[in-house]
């Protein structure tokens, strides 16, 4: 068995072994992936066969965009005005409000700085459609009611727990229309004795505290839509093609290194015991193997796992289309 290409099968348990990539936070904006060869059981779904295209090797283009050297600007707004609350708060110092702010139906972003990622996108839908939306979103902060462990610090972040709780009051007393939830899988977090969780312990952890989250925003009578992260890169990519100019492939990630199968269908069971839409992205990131850096000329990734916030406007279009799907204001 290969993983991560052509895997054909119906429902059943099969030993993985992947590579998972671990997040450090080195600060707000910049993770560094660590690569951690860990061994899984993994329920797989039909979300399971990625069978994709070989990454055609080319050179940087010279039109990319963003260029390299503006890479590590192109962000989305709320780190921009200071509504991205950061590790050390509370609660953001700005508004969060985007889009028609008028507007009688309201949109909610939630979640952590792999959330954020997703505002460029969401932020283009709601302008589009002349929506209100409010981006609540703190970093190293999962959506998931678990604690939340700094890896930097070795402390536990009593403050995302308290942004956690009044930043899900908050959704509900505004009952919006539709809330997009997402977070990292590279979070960390303590088990009942304090100690640090791994492998399927962590997965369990983060699924019941994910169902408790999703209840609660249920319960303002919005669609939920939870957002599966996106796949990572094992480089700071802006960095990389800096000194590979001439080969995007030595930039690439391996499927393995880039996404997880196992927590794929974590997700995916989530959001369906909780009765919640569920979209899978990693083919709209990773859209060839090796999943390569760079879209036609834009650059995917500011650092090893934010999307740049030119490509991430480009997810609007197929975003809409699933939501659309099963949905209507």
């Amino acid at each position: 068995m290969v993983y991560g290409v052509g895997i054909a099968t119906s429902f059943y348990i099969v030993p993985i072994v992947f590579i998972a990539p671990t997040w450090v936070m080195a600060d707000d904006l910049t993770p560094s992936p660590t690569p951690t060869q860990v061994v899984q059981t993994a329920v797989i779904s039909p979300i399971a066969p990625f069978i994709l295209p070989v990454t055609k090797d080319r050179p940087v283009p010279v039109d990319l965009k963003p260029s390299l050297g503006k890479a590590k600007l192109d962000r989305p707004t709320p780190y921009l005005d200071h509504c991205h609350t950061q590790q050390n708060l509370t609660a953001s110092t700005a508004t969060c409000v985007y889009g028609a702010k008028d507007s009688k139906i309201t949109i909610v972003l939630f979640g952590d700085s792999h959330a954020l990622s997703w505002f460029p996108a969401v932020e283009k839908l709601a302008i589009a459609k002349k929506w209100r939306l409010l981006s609540l979103t703190m970093s190293s902060c999962w959506p998931a009611d678990i604690s939340a462990w700094n890896v930097t610090t070795q402390v536990l972040m009593k403050n995302c727990t308290i942004w956690r709780k009044n930043t899900l009051k908050q959704i509900v007393q505004i009952q919006p229309q539709l809330i997009f939830v997402s977070g990292t899988r590279g979070f960390a977090t303590t088990n009942s004795t304090g100690d640090v969780s791994i492998n399927d312990e962590r997965a369990d952890l983060w699924e019941a505290g994910m169902k408790r989250t999703l209840t609660t925003l249920k319960s303002s009578g919005a669609k939920v839509v939870l957002l599966s992260d996106t796949p990572l890169s094992i480089y700071d990519v802006p960095k990389c093609l800096s000194t590979h100019e001439s080969s995007i492939l030595d930039c690439a990630t391996s499927l393995g290194q880039a996404f997880s199968l196992y927590w794929l269908a974590r997700e995916e069971d989530v959001a369906a015991n909780t009765n919640v839409e569920w979209i899978n992205p990693t083919t709209w990131v990773c859209s060839s193997d090796p999943c390569s850096p760079i879209n036609k000329n834009v650059l995917i990734y500011i650092d090893g796992g934010h999307l740049s916030a030119t490509f991430a406007r480009t997810l609007e279009v197929p975003l809409w289309k699933e939501v659309s799907n099963n949905w209507t204001p």
